[in-house]
């Protein structure tokens, strides 16, 4: 199970955004982007929730589904070679079998197939965060727009407008009225009426 399919993809985005929003106090409290990188670094360290962040979860039963039968396989090798996982040479056999794993080409192949989508991943975060900054900003000015629209409808005189520069007018505040409406509706405010 080394590849990733394009769902996989699809999860460990969503995984990682639900990761982010877990810590994003921790790491929006930083005082640098290097202060939040060593945040990231050393979460596991620090945070006690560390192991049910469904992120790891994810990353964990990759990790065991790919290398669990180089692991096995090396264990075996370990017992049919005359020494045991237990006992005083314990750690020796342990070293010997994380090296072994980490020198195996499952090992390489995954962790390349791991980076691979994770860069992908992150670049998609980042792009959709882009655009919704872009979103956010455009409905901004659009808001800006339409409140002066607003106030040069709330301001003509009887004296220096006619009938159809105030009937624009009212089409073109009720046109921003339901931009803002749908604005509203997309960000998660129903309460918006």
């Amino acid at each position: 199970m080394s590849q990733l399919s394009a769902g996989d993809e699809v999860q460990l985005q969503s995984l990682l955004k639900q990761l982010l929003r877990s810590i994003s106090d921790r790491i929006s409290g930083a005082p640098s982007a290097e202060c939040a990188e060593e945040i990231l670094l050393h979460l596991e360290e620090t945070d006690n929730n560390f192991h049910n962040y469904e992120f790891v979860r994810y990353l964990r039963q990759h990790v065991e589904s790919s290398l669990g039968p180089v692991v096995e396989d090396e264990l075996q090798n370990l017992t049919r070679g005359g020494q045991h996982a237990v006992g005083p040479g314990q750690d020796t056999s342990i070293h010997a079998v994380t090296r072994r794993t980490r020198d195996s080409a499952q090992y390489h192949q995954m962790l390349q197939t791991l980076k691979a989508t994770m860069l992908v991943v992150v670049e998609s975060l980042i792009n959709k965060f882009d655009e919704d900054q872009l979103r956010k900003e455009e409905m901004h000015r659009e808001i800006e727009r339409c409140q002066s629209n607003s106030q040069f409808a709330d301001n003509c005189s009887d004296s220096d407008s006619s009938f159809h520069q105030v009937r624009d007018a009212k089409k073109k505040k009720n046109v921003c009225d339901f931009g803002l409406f749908l604005f509203f509706l997309s960000q998660g405010c129903p309460n918006f009426m």
